[in-house]
C-alpha cells in the first residue's frame, strides 16, 4: 500500500457511508445478446440521480415538443430519444439495487 492510499484511508475511515450505484450493463448491441454500455459501479446514488433527472429533462422537454406538434419526431429522433430514456432507467435501476445494498 502506498503512502497516498494509507492516507486516504485514514482520512475516510471516519466518513460517511453513502450508498453507490453497482454495475449494471445495458444497451445490446449484437446476435449474442453481448451489452455494449453499463453503468459504472461505485458512483455516489445523488450523483447518478441527478444524471438520470437531467437525461429525463431533456427527454421530456422533447417529447412534450412534439406532443404539441411543434416538432415531429423522425425514426432516428425517435430512436435517440429511445437510447436516452435506456440509459436513464439503467442509472435508476442500478441505483435502487446500491440503495437495497446499503440497507
Amino acid at each position: 500500500m502506498d503512502k497516498h492510499t494509507a492516507v486516504n484511508e485514514k482520512l475516510n475511515a471516519g466518513a460517511i457511508c453513502m450508498p453507490v450505484t453497482v454495475e449494471l450493463s445495458f444497451t445490446i448491441c449484437n446476435p449474442d445478446q453481448g451489452h455494449l454500455l453499463a453503468v459504472r459501479p461505485g458512483i455516489p446514488v445523488t450523483d447518478a440521480l441527478e444524471e438520470a433527472s437531467c437525461i429525463l429533462s431533456e427527454l421530456k422537454s422533447s417529447l412534450e415538443a412534439a406532443a404539441m406538434g411543434m416538432d415531429g419526431i423522425t425514426p432516428n429522433q425517435a430512436w435517440l430519444l429511445f437510447r436516452a430514456a435506456n440509459t436513464a432507467k439503467a442509472i435508476v435501476d442500478s441505483t435502487h439495487e446500491g440503495l437495497e445494498k446499503a440497507q
